[in-house]
């Protein structure tokens, strides 16, 4: 969990911001002065992960989830915040012996003596080690230091912003400091290691009848504040998919996604960081499922009516989409029109219906959408961001490596096994 703000704290972050921000432009500038013209589009994207790397925090997961979208920020750009999933400058060994010592009231026998080496991957909040103990091989999630402070002035000033954009006319009664502060609690539950290793636990629990997925088993005597122990698995490396045989990448492209609506629509379970730092391609036909911090539990209800509006999608029902939107919403503006409401809702469903991923511009759909919302004053429910993010990270692998999927009808069964399974109005 994120620490509380000390004095001063906000302002060093917010200087820091706008100093890194300055620099980096002023960096772009000159290279874009000095470089061959087909080098600046590159180079100009290596200085915006810098930029992330060098900020940390929040901005390394903007990074990492606008890194998921080739199709919408470029190939270039998301090669380049590749960089931000696992490739960051690591965490010393010693450093790290250190905060495993501070984990434990009584540190488990040569626990942190085992990090010997430097680490297998490294991220925004943690370093990942492999090390040898007790006659097993585990990886071994150590947090950084002082990544609580960081993150919490991050969160605060990502507040403020949605404060202030909430104060302009179109977005008055849009629900983004709701939206903000519900990311912002699943950001800093990501420094929350025990809340992680439960995640870890049941998403294993989860998926246990998809034998093609792999979730690593959580060692629960060897974890502690700041520390999962989870079992090593070999072979995994950074784009994993692009060594896999082209027929059998599609194979385990479709197993991911099947096992990600099954966590979506029947458990209620929200993976929102699928980025390939998280997400393991094996040329043994095995998908490996890593890091389940940036996670996000549906209410009931919410899963529901999710799973309700996805199957009106299914079957091109726009009218029952309409209808379940209408629902959910929150602080409605006086005088909406609300058949005009539905006959758009229903117009765009129907218009989206059916599409291959190739065909089916998701980004697209989702920003009409809440354009269609903003127009008629008419806001869903806000947890609706989550799955929205984790189908938008998805989407991306789906288009770059199978593009013939249908998406919608992949998620037929699970849909049908949600809303067949339980009484109406749960």
């Amino acid at each position: 969990m994120s620490e509380p703000i000390r004095p001063g704290d906000l302002a060093l972050r917010l200087a820091r911001i706008t100093g890194a921000a300055v620099l980096a432009g002023v960096r772009a500038g000159l290279l874009a002065a000095v470089s061959p013209r087909g080098a600046r589009a590159e180079r100009a994207a290596a200085e915006l992960a810098r930029l992330a790397e060098r900020l940390g925090g929040a901005f390394v997961k903007v990074g990492q989830l606008a890194g998921t979208r080739p199709d919408l920020v470029g190939p270039v750009v998301a090669d380049a915040l590749g960089r931000l999933h696992d490739g960051l400058p690591p965490m010393p060994p010693a450093q790290a012996r250190l905060a495993v010592r501070h984990a434990f009231p009584r540190p488990p026998d040569g626990l942190a003596a085992a990090i010997t080496g430097p680490p297998v991957a490294s991220g925004s909040i943690a370093s990942v080690y492999r090390v040898r103990t007790g006659g097993r091989v585990l990886a071994l999630k150590v947090r950084r230091p002082d990544v609580g402070r960081v993150m919490a002035a991050d969160l605060a000033v990502m507040n403020g912003f949605a404060a202030l954009a909430g104060r302009l006319p179109g977005l008055r009664r849009v629900p983004l400091t709701e939206i903000t502060g519900r990311l912002g609690r699943c950001l800093a539950a990501q420094l929350d290691f025990a809340a992680e290793a439960a995640n870890l636990a049941r998403m294993r629990e989860h998926l246990a009848g998809f034998p093609d997925l792999v979730v690593p088993a959580v060692v629960p005597e060897l974890c502690g504040d700041g520390v999962i122990a989870m079992e090593y698995v070999e072979g995994l490396g950074h784009a994993s998919i692009e060594g896999v045989a082209a027929p059998a990448r599609e194979a385990e492209v479709a197993a991911l996604v099947r096992a990600v609506y099954h966590l979506l629509f029947v458990e209620g379970f929200v993976h929102v960081d699928l980025h390939q730092g998280n997400t393991y391609f094996l040329p043994d036909g095995r998908v490996v499922l890593l890091d389940a911090g940036f996670a996000f539990r549906l209410g009931d209800v919410a899963r529901r009516r999710f799973t309700a509006f996805f199957g009106g999608m299914i079957r091109g029902d726009g009218e029952s989409c309409a209808d379940i939107l209408r629902s959910t919403v929150r602080g409605a503006a006086d005088g909406r029109d609300d058949a005009a409401f539905r006959r758009e809702v229903a117009a765009l469903v129907r218009r989206n219906a059916g599409a291959a991923v190739r065909d089916f511009n998701l980004p697209a759909f989702c920003a009409e959408l809440f354009n269609l919302q903003r127009r008629h004053g008419l806001y869903a429910e806000p947890e609706f961001v989550f799955p929205m993010l984790c189908l938008l990270s998805l989407d991306g692998l789906v288009k770059e490596h199978y593009p013939l999927m249908d998406f919608q009808m992949e998620a037929a069964p699970f849909v049908m096994r949600s809303l067949l399974t339980e009484p109406e109005g749960t």
